[in-house]
Order: C-alpha cells, then sequence, then structure tokens
C-alpha cells in the first residue's frame, strides 16, 4: 500500500509539473498582438516607401489566426509560425489579406509580472504586461 502511494504521489507531482510548463508559451492573445504590430509595422515601411505624403496607416482587423509551430528557442524566447486573415479598411474599400506569419515572442519574468516582447531587428517591442 506504501509503495502506491509513492507512485501516485510521483504522478501527481509529474503532472502539476507538466501542467505549470503550459503557461510558459506564448497564449494566443500575446501572439495576435505581435502580429497586428508587426503587420503594422510592415504597412507602415511599405506606406512610407510608396506613398510618402500619405498620412495614415489602413485599419485593419486580424481574423482566423492559426499557430502551426510554437516552439521554444531557450527559456525566455519562442519562435510561432501560423497563417492569418486580415480585413484592411481602405479609404472606400475594404481588402481581405491572408498569408503566413514567422514571429519571434520573448518573455521576461520578474517577482510579479510577465512581460512579452515582440522581437525584430534587434529591437524589443512590448507587447504586454500581466502579474503572475
Amino acid at each position: 500500500m506504501g509503495f502506491l502511494r509513492w507512485v501516485c504521489l510521483l504522478g501527481l507531482v509529474l503532472l502539476l509539473q507538466a501542467c505549470s510548463s503550459f503557461g510558459t508559451v506564448p497564449p494566443q492573445s500575446v501572439i495576435e498582438r505581435g502580429l497586428a504590430i508587426k503587420i503594422a509595422q510592415t504597412q507602415q515601411a511599405l506606406t512610407a516607401h510608396l506613398a510618402p505624403k500619405v498620412p495614415q496607416l489602413p485599419n485593419f482587423k486580424l481574423r482566423q489566426v492559426e499557430v502551426t509551430l510554437r516552439e521554444a528557442q531557450d527559456d525566455d524566447t519562442f519562435h510561432v509560425q501560423g497563417t492569418y486573415q486580415a480585413i484592411m479598411q481602405l479609404a472606400s474599400q475594404e481588402k481581405k489579406e491572408s498569408g503566413p506569419f514567422d514571429i519571434y515572442l520573448a518573455r521576461e519574468k520578474t517577482e510579479d509580472t510577465v512581460s512579452w516582447f515582440l522581437l525584430s531587428d534587434h529591437k524589443r517591442e512590448l507587447l504586454v504586461t500581466n502579474p503572475t
């Protein structure tokens, strides 16, 4: 009977440890926010290059963000790939855009908060900070 208790206790500890590791990957909301910033940055660069006198970026909404890869590069950096669909509101029309995405996200933990950052070209852009 004592052996069975130890096996059950060990199984419970392993299960709890496995469940706690699920919280370490970027949640869907962080991925979508990072993707939205990346799209906005790309649109801004294109607008600046193609139409420098246009003062405003197109307004867009993300739809159908599907993650196909959520891979830890190290303890706090993650490579995320997938597909998305965005609906862009241009001057007088709506345009659908879809395709693959490939982003890198970093997590920074302190005693009482977790912050997520979008990584690109040696920059870290804050996405969100939440209490732990």
